[in-house]
């Protein structure tokens, strides 16, 4: 047992971290762990005794899943445990989270999304960042305008209603987005994945996306996907 932590939290810690999990499907979102790791440690639990008890070894990676605690929270739903399209892999995240501004945070994440930018194109938007002094958007554009080709792509951005974000509050990340995919079929929307935060949803996806975007209407899609 970990201090702090109910039996089933633990188990759903073990289940989501650690060799062969990704084979079996994560119960918890790279957040969810960090914020188990942050409550057994607020009860005085060492960073040796965590990775003891979800069979990890060393402790850099309680590490990495406690700095992506820095982001902000209207980010931290976009966190997911590899790359892919409408959220941020957990190499990447980390590596935003290094950022000392969360104006820098958001600025990076939100052009992850919509530029699709890799692990490794991020850890060079930093380094630049930080050696440079120069704003996200600089770098982004630098770095990204090295690739041989850019696909577009649209993103957009809506909230949830307090109501809903109280239920929201009190389920794992999988099922939110179980609950986005639902959303987006009813609404009709084509080419669109996202993430389902507790405040916040995010959608993105390339033209087919953009075009459906157009065909129902911007001002019509927070609306729509709330209902």
């Amino acid at each position: 047992m970990l201090a702090g932590l109910s039996a089933l939290e633990l188990g759903r810690l073990r289940l989501s971290v650690g060799y062969g999990t990704h084979k079996k499907g994560r119960p918890l979102s790279p957040v969810e762990v960090g914020s188990l790791l942050y409550k057994a440690r607020s009860e005085g639990v060492s960073m040796n005794e965590c990775a003891s008890a979800i069979q990890l070894k060393g402790t850099g990676h309680i590490g990495r899943f406690l700095q992506i605690l820095k982001l902000p929270d209207d980010i931290q739903h976009l966190v997911d445990w590899g790359a892919g399209n409408g959220f941020i892999g957990f190499t990447s995240a980390v590596n935003i989270a290094k950022l000392k501004s969360t104006k820098d945070q958001r600025s990076l994440a939100q052009r992850v999304i919509s530029s699709d930018i890799n692990s490794k194109e991020i850890r060079q938007i930093v380094q630049l960042h930080e050696r440079s002094k120069r704003n996200i958007e600089a770098c982004v554009k630098e770095v990204i305008g090295m690739r041989p080709s850019i696909e577009k792509r649209f993103v957009f951005i809506g909230t949830v209603e307090p109501d809903i974000s109280l239920i929201l509050d009190r389920v794992t990340q999988k099922k939110r987005d179980e609950v986005l995919a639902l959303a987006i079929r009813k609404t009709g929307l084509q080419g669109a994945t996202g993430r389902l935060g507790k405040k916040v949803f995010t959608l993105a996806g390339t033209d087919d996306f953009g075009a459906s975007m157009r065909k129902i209407g911007e001002d019509h899609i927070e609306a729509l996907m709330r209902t």
